[in-house]
């Protein structure tokens, strides 16, 4: 038989869940300097920049290397937390 000790104290903490989102100013891109949009509508244009940004040129060359980058830097018009949670969490000892 193995001799039981009792547990004179627990760890209690919380784990807070959410999800933040961010909406950064919008740069104004002229199409006619974006070789690689000549001849798409706007819809195309829209999807070709949002999945090639990291690869298409700033409108702004002298600081950023990439467009994505620039967007990345410009400032936060609008911020938003959603989803939030929260639990409450014991364990015998803090890890």
């Amino acid at each position: 038989m193995s001799e039981e000790t009792t547990t004179k104290t627990i760890a209690v903490f919380a784990t807070e869940y959410y999800e933040t989102s961010i909406v950064r100013e919008p740069v104004q891109i002229n199409l006619e300097d974006y070789p690689e949009l000549e001849g798409m509508t706007a819809e195309e244009a829209i999807d070709y920049v949002e999945c090639n940004a990291w690869e298409m040129a700033s409108t702004d060359p002298e600081y950023y290397e990439s467009l994505a980058e620039q967007l990345n830097d410009m400032d936060i018009r609008r911020d938003k937390i959603t989803n939030e949670s929260q639990e409450i969490n014991a364990v015998k000892e803090m890890f």
